[in-house]
């Protein structure tokens, strides 16, 4: 899941440098690769929906995948078998961060063999608030009738918004957060960052400087 995270941010921060930059690539310097830039972005934007769609995959017995409903279900069928919470100091900073709920900030602090059901509670009740319903319903609409498969379809399919977009990763890195923080004493979040993100930005950050050498020119 890690790695589709990264995938996921990495295909968004170029396709948003690009978009930042569509007057000189439409009319400017660049205009001569407008094509290039424009099947460049439309591969980046195919690549960030499918990584996306795979973190949120529905969890399948004869086809496991790493997604996060199959990592939640996880946490609350083997609940009872997991060790101990390795860093509960900066495992509780990080889901006041998040904005959990109190009572879970109580299990983990009084109570932190219930903690794993408690938080694959509050991801599910996440899961399941309106706004995220709609982008993952979107999310997965999108995946399965316009990318994976070419259905004839009377009216356009409609995929998630950008927004809507960024928010499933920002969950799934929230996740991947405490559960570096609870079980592994690996700190995947920071102060509310997510320390990987600075590695996915790496190549728009060098195509942002590409285009400020050239035009600068």
């Amino acid at each position: 899941m890690v790695i589709d995270i990264f995938k996921a941010e990495q295909a968004y921060e170029l396709v948003k440098i690009i978009g930042l930059n569509s007057d000189e690539i439409k009319r400017g310097k660049f205009h001569n690769y407008d094509e290039l830039f424009g099947t460049i972005q439309l591969a980046l934007q195919t690549e960030s929906l499918l990584a996306t769609a795979r973190i949120y995959d529905t969890p399948s017995n004869k086809y496991p995948t790493r997604c996060l409903r199959g990592l939640i279900k996880y946490l609350s069928d083997k609940a009872d078998e997991l060790p101990t919470i390795r860093d509960p100091y900066h495992l509780i900073q990080h889901l006041k961060y998040m904005g959990v709920e109190e009572k879970i900030l109580g299990v983990t602090s009084d109570n932190p063999d219930k903690f794993a059901r408690s938080f694959s509670g509050y991801v599910e009740r996440v899961l399941e608030n309106p706004e995220t319903a709609d982008s993952l319903d979107k999310l997965k609409l999108f995946r399965d009738k316009s990318i994976a498969h070419n259905e004839k379809r009377d009216a356009k399919i409609i995929g998630p918004t950008w927004s809507g977009l960024k928010d499933l990763i920002g969950l799934a890195k929230n996740v991947v957060g405490v559960l570096g923080w609870a079980y592994f004493s690996t700190a995947y979040v920071i102060d509310g960052e997510y320390i990987l993100s600075s590695d996915a930005s790496r190549t728009s950050n060098a195509l942002k400087k590409l285009f400020s050498s050239i035009l600068k020119n």
